[in-house]
């Protein structure tokens, strides 16, 4: 399993609006010259993480994003799942009706991917956006 750059920039933008939280809203474009991603990336992936209130925008000449929430209510999960999609460290774990169905009676290695996926996600979701720039 690989996170991509969603989940990398994602969480570049959403450190760069933690530290800017005091400061008022922040532009995509400002965002984008200072972490160095493409603004029509940027616009990506923050539609998702619009979508999964984890950031709000505000409208007007000074508008741009802030955190819907408190960085300290923010873990990494929701934040990962919001620009990736649901996580499953096997194709066979995956919410996805394109996917394989998994034969879980007969799988052999089914324990190993669940534990794996348990401790994954109780990681993430103990590590807050707070965290990443204490």
């Amino acid at each position: 399993m690989m996170f991509t750059t969603k989940t990398e920039y994602g969480l570049r933008a959403l450190v760069r609006l933690t530290k800017n939280k005091n400061k008022g809203p922040l532009s995509l474009t400002e965002i984008s010259k200072v972490q160095y991603i493409s603004r029509s990336y940027l616009e990506h992936i923050f539609k998702k993480l619009k979508e999964d209130d984890i950031v709000k925008s505000v409208k007007g000449a000074e508008g741009g994003y802030v955190l819907s929430r408190s960085p300290r209510e923010i873990d990494l999960f929701e934040i990962i799942e919001a620009v990736e999609g649901p996580l499953a460290v096997f194709y066979c774990m995956a919410n996805d009706e394109n996917k394989m169905p998994c034969s879980v009676k007969g799988c052999l290695t089914r324990k190993v991917w669940d534990e794996l996926q348990v401790n994954i996600i109780k990681t993430l979701k103990k590590f807050k956006l707070s965290d990443l720039v204490k």
